[in-house]
């Protein structure tokens, strides 16, 4: 009986240890299945990146440097046009989709992850639900193909989350800030509205905080060094000089970056960090938004002078703003941000400027090629370090017709797809093509 007893214990203790181990591989059989959650989608076209455009324009505020509330309305077709850029902006492909659905006080997104296999299709299909409570979207349900996530399990996770984090971290304490700062949030099946207690301070922060989150510290000691160098061409003009021309940065800062490169260093990631640390001197910043306190504190605040493009202050800080934002963010969302900081000029400040329109083009130009690869970022080097004029890089802007209203340009070009408007950017990109600095290289505008 003792011996049956024994043998009975021996096979459900091996049962339960086999089940135990068996139970993640089970998990994630049920939570991969072989079709994708949310269908396939074409590339964004025209049309959706102008609607993307406008979606920024209507939601950014009038006056973004004053506070005050600040209402934002999405639909369903808007937001799931944002997770659709952002695919593409982040190179995710076909093996990431998402999606969102809205219902009454419910946000649902869907997360389809491709799972690489030979000879067999599997995806990660991922389901969150978020409801509407306080004043703010809550997560309330979670599942994993057709796993659903126990409620309790997943409020004890959360509860732990937020107790793992260091409640003391700046960085924690600005985004509390931030959901403290939603006045409501409102979700049916029409869109979803929320209104914000728009801090400019706070969201200042907030932007320096994800700058230097997606700045290595490699790359921190890059834009040190450069900054130094700056300092040190600041140091070599002439007291009585207020004003400079560009160029007297450019060539000196891209000859070191030269130097540098055949020195072993990598050129790509000198000239990203060349034009991150002339875009802070250029536009008067503080060189912490990109270094951090500790490490600004070290570094020698250069002496200021006044850059210029074509005797102009701000061609000088468009383009080389928008070379910094192409070289660490990319292409797409620079192209954009030019476009659509254009669109609220016309609106609300200034007007529509086909001048600042062609110094941004340059600067996404001129940081594609200077960060694109290694053969490119050299050639763009020895370029730089040898250039003789500004019109080497930058088409003449002085006939351009600016200071359009948002009623004017509509008159003249309707909107941003409009065959008249596009003839104009056609214009531009050629100008610039022509440029010295550009001859011979593969454009991408």
């Amino acid at each position: 009986m003792d011996q049956n007893s024994s043998s009975l214990s021996r096979v459900l203790l091996t049962s339960v240890l086999a089940l135990l181990l068996s139970a993640p591989i089970l998990l994630l059989v049920l939570a991969l299945q072989t079709t994708p959650s949310v269908p396939q989608q074409a590339l964004l076209d025209p049309n959706e990146i102008s609607r993307i455009e406008q979606m920024l324009l209507e939601n950014t505020p009038q006056s973004p440097t004053n506070p005050g509330q600040q209402q934002l309305h999405l639909d369903a077709d808007e937001l799931n046009l944002l997770l659709r850029y952002g695919a593409e902006v982040l190179g995710l492909g076909s093996d990431w989709l998402a999606a969102a659905t809205l219902q009454k006080d419910l946000l649902s997104t869907d997360l389809s992850v491709r799972i690489n296999m030979r000879f067999l299709p599997l995806y990660m299909n991922l389901r969150a639900d978020f409801a509407v409570r306080s004043n703010s979207l809550q997560l309330n349900t979670l599942h994993f193909g057709e796993l659903k996530v126990p409620d309790q399990f997943l409020q004890f996770a959360l509860n732990q989350l937020r107790q793992e984090i260091d409640s003391s971290n700046p960085a924690y304490q600005d985004i509390s800030a931030l959901f403290r700062n939603v006045a409501s949030v409102a979700v049916d099946t029409t869109g979803m509205q929320v209104v914000l207690n728009w801090d400019p301070v706070l969201f200042s922060r907030l932007s320096t905080q994800a700058q230097q989150l997606f700045i290595s510290e490699q790359d921190q000691q890059l834009i040190s060094a450069h900054y130094a160098r700056i300092a040190d061409i600041a140091n070599t003009i002439p007291a009585n000089l207020r004003a400079v021309s560009l160029n007297t940065f450019l060539v000196p800062l891209f000859t070191t970056a030269l130097e540098n490169s055949r020195n072993g260093d990598d050129p790509v990631a000198q000239n990203r960090t060349l034009l991150q640390a002339l875009a802070v001197y250029v536009n008067n910043e503080d060189i912490a938004q990109l270094v951090g306190m500790e490490t600004a504190a070290s570094i020698t605040v250069p002496r200021k002078i006044e850059v210029r493009l074509q005797r102009r202050q701000d061609l000088a800080q468009h383009l080389i703003s928008i070379a910094a934002i192409t070289a660490s963010a990319g292409a797409d969302i620079a192209a954009m941000l030019s476009t659509t900081k254009e669109a609220y000029d016309a609106r609300y400040r200034s007007g529509f400027s086909f001048s600042d329109l062609t110094a941004n083009t340059v600067g996404v130009t001129l940081a594609s090629l200077a960060t694109r690869d290694t053969t490119s970022a050299l050639i763009m080097q020895e370029r730089l370090s040898q250039i003789t004029n500004e019109s080497d890089y930058m088409p003449e802007v002085g006939n351009n017709r600016d200071g359009l209203s948002e009623t004017d340009f509509n008159a003249l070009y309707q909107d941003r797809n409009s065959q008249e408007y596009q003839q104009r950017l056609s214009q531009i990109e050629e100008l610039i093509a022509a440029r010295a600095l550009f001859q011979g290289l593969q454009l991408q505008f």
